[in-house]
Formats: structure tokens, C-alpha cells, sequence
């Protein structure tokens, strides 16, 4: 047998429904997983049995503690980082024969036949980022993004069952629940950075090519999009556009191509147009407003007070000394603790926030940099140097340990 699935928390649910339709209609006979990642109950998976996808609740996947890693970890980490785990129940679970995950900003245009034959032989199923060089040109995304990020994207793998995909999903679950961080100053980045590492450290681990599949924002520069008679696409005039990857999209605006990239437009890619806007349509006409506004569950205290990234942090570097606890519970050891220290404050969710959006002309920008101006000329050039690589290493929200010491 064969599937394929995807994970989501309640927000994204329309993804979802639109990228297992459009996976379906191409893979007739499979089934296709949807992992609902919230705080829910097996018994809340009745919300979800209308839906043509097969929906598996977090609880049932075989994590050691749940609450647990719903702290440790924010919403996007925490969706990512739960892959191989969900990978591995699956296979065993329903005993299938290949597996396909695919982020649900995706939509299937194709049988995924390149992915199949490629399972034929390969273990595991990678696409890269990109597969030619990006010009020098100051824009969104660079090769050094890539660096960043890393070099294959895991908004898609494809894995056949057997005992080295055993040791790859394995290995990759016990990086993702350890050190699944989005964390770029330690080289981490959630689940995605440590596939770089695979195709070393195992075997059977393909890497494809092909043009058509995982298309995206992100290898525009080499792909371009024609349309063809029976309603489907080629890129490149030659190969069929199996998958299309929707990712950074605003379903709402009709202009957007991605927020990550300012590289391309749907303005200045005419041949992207018409599938953008159809893909947007297919998931406003698919939401759902009672099932996605489904608490996510793992945001807030169960007074609600939100739940910082700091706190998380911090919980994140000594989760045994609230073990057997709910961290979440407002009376419980780790939300007193996290009040007392004032790692958390209200019970309004912020605005998510850039560095980009710090103007080198406010206020409070100004009085740092002439307080390091005033290190400079206290410590010298070399101790100056140390004290900037020491505030790189407490950058880390995990590394501030002065916090446990209370």
C-alpha cells in the first residue's frame, strides 16, 4: 500500500483538505494522513471524519510526553519537528509499502510517478533548493540562505519502507525532539537542517532533480511554467509539473507570490498567474471556520497567559525539573516559575516581529550602539572582540542558564 500525508494545526486545515484533494484525484486507491497538531483528544478526531483525509490525532503517535514537547517547542517547530515521528507510525501503523509526506502549502498537478520509481531503488527521496547558482544580486533568497536553511527542502521526502529508512527516520526524530530549534546562530533549523547530513550518513538516500517536482518560490530563477492542452503544466517546455509548492503564500492577496522572496512577482511572472490564482480560490472555497478555529492548544497557560519564546527556551534547557508535570497549568511549578522570573507578560499574542524592522534611527537603537561605542574604548579592540562574542553566545535564548539558577 501506499499514502501520503501532511501535518497541520487547526489554523492551516484548508491547506490541507485542497493538497490531499488534488493528491487523490492524481493517486487514486491511496490513502491520504493528515496529523492534527493542538492539544486534542483522540475523540476530537469527529471534527475531522467529514474530511476525504484520514486524520490522526497528536496523542496517538507515540511521543514520550506530549505537553512536553508542546513547550519546548512553538507552533512551527513543533509541526515540523513531530515528521519523523509521524513518518514512522504511519509506515508501521497502516504498513505501507512507500510513504510521501508533503507540507500542505502544496498542491499535486501530476501522478508524483519520478517519486515512485525513484522509491523503487532509494530508501529515502530528497528534491534540493535549488539546482543551478543564483545570481550575486542583493535579493531574496541567496545561496547563503540556503546555507542558512539547508540545502534540500522538507516540505517534501518520499521513504520506502525497509530497515535503513527505519535508521533514517530514527535518527532524524531523536534530532528533531532534541534539538529541533529554528535557531540559526547554532546552525539549527527545525527539522529540515539535519537532512543535509543523510545522504552521508545513510544509504539509499536519492537525490531528485526533476523540474517538475517542488517547484517553488525558491527555484524560479531556474523553471519556468507553460501551460499544456489537458489543463496541466511543463516547466522548462519539457517536464510535466507534478507538485507545486505554495509556500509563504497569503491565500487573501492576489498579488502575493511569497513573502520570502523579492526576487519575483506575480507581476513580473505572467506564466505563474493564472495557477496562483486558482490554487487561492480552491483554498478560500474549502475553509472551515468552525474546525479551524479549534484552539491550538499549546500557546497559552491554562489561564491564559501566552507563552513566550523565552519561556520556552528556558523550559527547553532542564525539562526534567518540571518532569510529570503539565507545563501548561497555571498553578504548576513551571508557570509559577516562568511568572516569577517574568519570562512571560499578558495574555495578548504579540506581533511576530523581524530584525529586519529595527530602524537604525530610533532612540533606543542609538543609546546601544553608543553604549558599545563606550565598550569599545573601555576595553580595547580585544576585549572588545570577546564581549561581543560572549553576547552572540547569550543571543541564544537557550544558553541564558542565569534564569535556572533561581
Amino acid at each position: 500500500m501506499i499514502g501520503a500525508c501532511t501535518i497541520v494545526s487547526p489554523n492551516y486545515l484548508a491547506y490541507a483538505r485542497t493538497l490531499s484533494a488534488s493528491y487523490l484525484a492524481q493517486h487514486p486507491g491511496h490513502r491520504f494522513y493528515v496529523l492534527i497538531v493542538a492539544d486534542l483528544q483522540l475523540l476530537d478526531r469527529k471534527a475531522f471524519e467529514s474530511d476525504a483525509f484520514t486524520p490522526v490525532m497528536l496523542v496517538e503517535i507515540g511521543l514520550e510526553d506530549v505537553k512536553a514537547e508542546g513547550m519546548k517547542y512553538d507552533i512551527l517547530e513543533l509541526n515540523t519537528n513531530v515528521k519523523p515521528t509521524f513518518m514512522k507510525y504511519l509506515l508501521k501503523r497502516f504498513e505501507l509499502e512507500q510513504l510521501i509526506y508533503l507540507d500542505p502549502d502544496i498542491f499535486i498537478y501530476r501522478h508524483l510517478t519520478p517519486v515512485f520509481e525513484a522509491l523503487e531503488t532509494a530508501n529515502a527521496v530528497l528534491t534540493p533548493h535549488i539546482t543551478s547558482p543564483l545570481l550575486e544580486d542583493g535579493k531574496r533568497p541567496s545561496e547563503q540562505d540556503y546555507l542558512y536553511n539547508g540545502s534540500y527542502n522538507l516540505g517534501f521526502i518520499g521513504v520506502r519502507r525497509g530497515e535503513e529508512t527505519n535508521r533514517i527516520l530514527s535518527w532524524w526524530e531523536r534530532r528533531c525532539l532534541d534539538n529541533g530549534f529554528s535557531e540559526g546562530r547554532t546552525g539549527l533549523f527545525v527539522d529540515q537542517k539535519w537532512m543535509n547530513l543523510a545522504p552521508s550518513l545513510f544509504d539509499g538516500v536519492a537525490i531528485l532533480k526533476h523540474p517538475g517536482c517542488n517547484m517553488a518560490y525558491w527555484n524560479l530563477h531556474e523553471r519556468i511554467l507553460s501551460p499544456t492542452a489537458d489543463g496541466g503544466y511543463v516547466v522548462n517546455a519539457d517536464a510535466p509539473l507534478c507538485f507545486f509548492h505554495f509556500s509563504g503564500i497569503d491565500v487573501t492577496d492576489p498579488a502575493m507570490l511569497s513573502k520570502n522572496t523579492d526576487r519575483f512577482t506575480l507581476a513580473n511572472r505572467p506564466d505563474l498567474q493564472n495557477m496562483f490564482a486558482a490554487y487561492k480560490a480552491a483554498v478560500i472555497e474549502v475553509r472551515n471556520s468552525a474546525a479551524e478555529s479549534i484552539p491550538y492548544g499549546f500557546d497559552k497557560f491554562s489561564d491564559g497567559t501566552v507563552v513566550t519564546r523565552l519561556a520556552r527556551r528556558i523550559y527547553s534547557m532542564q525539562p526534567m525539573r518540571w518532569a510529570g508535570q503539565d507545563p501548561f497549568n497555571a498553578a504548576g511549578g513551571f508557570a509559577l516559575f516562568a511568572k516569577r522570573l517574568r519570562l512571560v507578560a499578558g495574555k495578548e499574542l504579540p506581533k511576530k516581529a523581524t530584525w529586519r524592522e529595527f530602524s537604525p534611527n530610533d532612540r533606543r537603537v542609538e543609546m546601544v550602539h553608543r553604549c558599545l561605542k563606550v565598550a569599545l574604548r573601555v576595553l580595547g579592540p580585544n576585549r572588545y572582540e570577546l564581549l561581543m562574542r560572549y553576547l552572540a553566545h547569550i543571543a541564544v535564548l537557550r544558553h541564558q542558564n542565569v534564569f535556572l539558577k533561581d
